[in-house]
């Protein structure tokens, strides 16, 4: 009788550096089961890609939302599920199709395109309060404010909460991809998630109030088949956005500089070669993407490369698995910012692409261009770093840089 492989998934190890498992995986077991998530697991490109926009699969409202806490906690776990539960990232058409369409003819890619100047200036100002420092912690001081920054401003939030901002953003985030969460985590999001849902149920009324041309305002105003938002579900939307924003764009710059102070023979062309930039990102998104994973819940009785799966049973898509398959990359272990070909799964696929994939894409562009050009001599300045232990994001908890 064989033995199966076990894989431990969720060691300080394993987020530090997954690949040595992943590889082994996709080798051994493409489509493994893990007792400890209860769920398949895939890390093949090709099994990924089809799970994602296969309509025998529909998105896992549960899957990367967390369990855990005591009873002194449950009612707060619940809320905060449900809440969860209600975004878009989390439905299933017609529910998805009406949601993404409103949205999507608000965050149009001109209108995200529009705030190019906006971005440059915030992130101009950002660069200029890092120069009288030697040694700053990229995260803090730039790769979380870039973003908070921006989404204040396309949502004409003051600037005066936007520490306030940051702070829920970061809190909310806490139990999504956390296996077990504990009593202090689940009240943290919730108490973050309560006077979230408040602020912007609170600002969406200002909006509609004032009737100016924002975009929350749009968001409001907006039909899909003669249906428009109602104000709770406007505040999501706009919850959705910025939670989204500060999770995606700040990982995706910070990992993405990482790999380039490890990779210095790249980083080096990009100084050089400036018109890299756009490729660069893309490498980024495939090399170190902050999104981990994706899940999905098989309709009905089913096969994935050759393996059956029972209809209710749970699928996680280990994207970063699938960006370092070598049977669709070559030499995937190689950081390439002039990578050709490279349709990478850094911003999943199908009717759940990334709705803010624009703007992480400019904002990045414009926040690693930034760094390099003004501190073409800065260094990692630790050898030791912190990963989250978070099977939905990948991301650093600091990144200790010195500039000079």
């Amino acid at each position: 009788m064989s033995v199966v492989q076990e894989y431990d998934l969720f060691s300080s190890d394993f987020f530090a550096e997954p690949e040595p498992i992943l590889n082994d995986m996709r080798l051994s077991n493409p489509v493994y089961w893990c007792r400890r998530l209860e769920s398949w697991v895939l890390t093949r490109y090709q099994d990924i890609s089809h799970t994602i926009r296969d309509i025998n699969f529909c998105v896992d409202r549960n899957g990367q939302i967390s369990r855990g806490g005591s009873q002194f906690t449950r009612d707060k776990l619940n809320f905060c599920n449900g809440f969860f539960a209600s975004w878009m990232v989390f439905s299933d058409p017609p529910r998805h199709t009406f949601l993404r369409s409103i949205a999507s003819q608000v965050f149009t890619h001109q209108k995200m395109e529009s705030y190019k100047h906006c971005i440059e200036h915030l992130t101009s100002e950002l660069i200029q309060n890092l120069r009288a420092k030697r040694q700053i912690e990229l995260i803090q001081d730039f790769a979380i404010p870039l973003p908070t920054l921006v989404t204040a401003k396309m949502f004409d939030i003051p600037l005066a909460h936007v520490t306030e901002l940051k702070d829920w953003s970061s809190g909310i985030f806490t139990l999504l991809g956390a296996e077990n969460a504990s009593d202090e985590e689940i009240n943290l999001t919730y108490h973050n998630l309560v006077k979230c849902i408040k602020y912007f149920q609170d600002l969406v009324d200002k909006h509609l109030n004032s009737k100016t041309n924002s975009l929350i305002y749009q968001l409001a105003n907006t039909s899909e088949s003669g249906y428009k938002l109602s104000r709770e579900e406007v505040a999501t939307l706009c919850i959705v956005m910025m939670a989204g924003a500060y999770e995606t764009t700040t990982h995706l710059i910070a990992n993405g500089m990482l790999a380039l102070l490890q990779n210095p023979a790249q980083l080096s062309k990009l100084k050089d070669n400036p018109p890299l930039i756009d490729s660069a990102v893309e490498e980024l998104l495939r090399y170190c993407g902050p999104a981990f994973s994706v899940v999905r819940r098989a309709k009905s009785d089913t096969q994935i490369n050759g393996q059956n799966i029972q209809a209710g049973q749970k699928i996680y898509c280990l994207l970063h698995a699938g960006n370092h398959d070598p049977e669709r990359f070559h030499q995937p272990s190689q950081l390439d910012i002039s990578r050709q070909d490279n349709r990478h799964l850094g911003l999943g696929l199908g009717i759940h692409f990334c709705l803010g994939a624009v703007l992480t894409r400019l904002e990045t562009r414009i926040a690693i261009h930034s760094l390099i050009q003004n501190f073409p001599n800065m260094y990692l300045n630790s050898s030791k770093l912190d990963w989250i232990p978070n099977f939905a994001m990948r991301g650093l908890k600091n990144l200790p840089i010195a500039l000079s």
